[in-house]
């Protein structure tokens, strides 16, 4: 990114040449304010920032790194997994990040089924007493 002052005639070449943030945004399917916190939190700079308007300009081979990032996110991974997996060029390091990912995400899973199992159970015996319900839903949803 840079920041310097512009004569007129860089001015037009910039606003020709490179994408607004709601052009990048369109393209890329995050959103201006996602682009925005992405700038502030370095994982995805713009490559000028006008020096008078402070508007944001990306250039077009910006939108690879974008739209993984927008998978990524769509895929819940945190964002300081996803500074972690845009910074490496270790394949097996970046594998080992989205691995981690997926783990978390399955015992998230396990811990759900087990609750909605056990809420079956609760809903299905209503001449259950409050003590096994208890008993069932806290056996459920216990972490590990």
């Amino acid at each position: 990114m840079w920041e310097v002052e512009l004569s007129r005639v860089e001015e037009a070449w910039v606003v020709e040449t490179k994408l607004s943030i709601g052009e990048f945004a369109a393209l890329t399917h995050l959103s201006v304010r996602a682009l925005r916190r992405y700038h502030r939190q370095e994982l995805l700079e713009p490559a000028v920032i006008h020096p008078r308007t402070g508007y944001r300009y990306y250039e077009f081979d910006q939108i690879p790194t974008a739209r993984v990032i927008h998978q990524l996110r769509q895929f819940d991974v945190p964002l300081s997994e996803v500074r972690a997996i845009l910074q490496t060029d270790d394949p097996g390091l970046r594998a080992e990040v989205i691995a981690g990912h997926l783990r978390r995400l399955e015992d998230h899973i396990d811990r759900t089924q087990a609750a909605v199992a056990s809420l079956r159970l609760l809903l299905g015996g209503a001449h259950a007493t409050t003590e096994s319900a208890a008993s069932s839903i806290t056996s459920a949803t216990a972490p590990g």
